[in-house]
This record gives structure tokens, sequence and C-alpha cells, in this order.
């Protein structure tokens, strides 16, 4: 278990590289590519836009299998968002535009918090934050990554180095379930 960090400047390839590690997209070298030897079903992705679907906010949190309202609040707690609880037979609006980018965001991590999944891939999970909630999400990051493997991709390097800071050892990539395929 353990957290990696890919840090990198907007357009570096940081998304790309996992996108093809999934194999969602062909690689651009062809003779050599990262995969997920795992079940693809242990991965719980967030994309840089999420997608929000025709439904209310709980359905949009619960998209795979409705959790009870226990999780759903909690996991709302987590990302500093409990008071949306309120909010759950709410209709989300086209694109959730009924909801900030930062509150979006959160979201977002709350629906991989419900989908419970071993491997979370999240892609700027910090963008449109504020820096108390950027705070709250690094923790939050720090004590899963205790027993699941997170892959956390971001153009925001000073975030990195406070996981650095905060842990015991630098992020490495832990899992014998990432590994390189050779193509001749």
């Amino acid at each position: 278990m353990g957290l990696i960090c890919i840090a990198g400047p907007p357009g570096s390839g940081k998304t790309r590289m996992v996108l093809e590690m999934l194999g969602h997209i062909e690689p651009q070298v062809s003779n050599m590519k990262l995969v997920y030897a795992g079940d693809k079903n242990d991965i719980a992705w967030m994309p840089q836009s999420p997608v929000w679907f025709k439904g209310n906010l709980w359905e949009n949190l619960c998209p795979v299998q409705m959790r009870s309202f226990e999780d759903v609040r909690s996991a709302l707690k987590d990302v500093n968002l409990e008071h949306f609880t309120k909010r759950l037979n709410e209709k989300v609006l086209e694109h959730g535009n009924n909801f900030s980018g930062g509150e979006k965001r959160r979201l977002a991590i709350a629906r991989i918090i419900l989908l419970n999944r071993p491997v979370w891939i999240l892609d700027e999970p910090f963008a449109g934050l504020d820096e108390a909630n950027v705070e709250i999400i690094e923790k939050l990051l720090e004590r899963e990554s205790e027993s699941r493997d997170i892959i956390c991709i971001s153009h925001h390097t000073h975030i990195f180095t406070t996981f650095q800071l905060h842990a015991n050892n630098p992020p490495a990539i832990q899992s014998s379930a990432f590994a390189e395929e050779q193509h001749p």
C-alpha cells in the first residue's frame, strides 16, 4: 500500500501515461509501456473532468452500487462536504453546474471513497480547492494510502513535497501489480 505521486507541468504527459497504463489509449512509444497487471475492476479512476450523470446527487455519488446514508455522509464528511447530506435528492444539472469547481472536485473524491476500490487513481485532485480543503484532501490521501494504493497526478508539485515531509518514506511504486510490458 502506498501513495505514488506523479508531478510535472501541464502538457508533460502525466495523464497520458496513466491512460496508456489503463489501456484507454494506445502508447506513443510502441515497444514498451507501463501496464496494470491486476484486475481493472479494482481501480477507482477520477479524471481531470469527472462525469456527472442525469439524476440526483446520491445517484451520482453511488453510480455502481447504492450505498447507505451513513456511508455517503461519512464520505462527504471526509471531503469537508457533510452539509451536502441535505442536498442528496437534488437533481444534478448538466456538467454539475449547480456546484462550484471545488465542490465538484470534492464530490468526485467522495465518489471514489464510496467505490471502495483497492487502487485509486486521481488526476488533479487539488484543482480548484482552497488551501484549507487541499490540506483536508492531503490528510485523507495519506490516511487512505495506509490501506490501498493511490496514484495522485498533479502539476502542483509543492503538494507532493508536503506528502514527502509527512511520509516515513518518499512515494514510490510499491505494488507488484504495475509492470513494464515489452513489445518486439
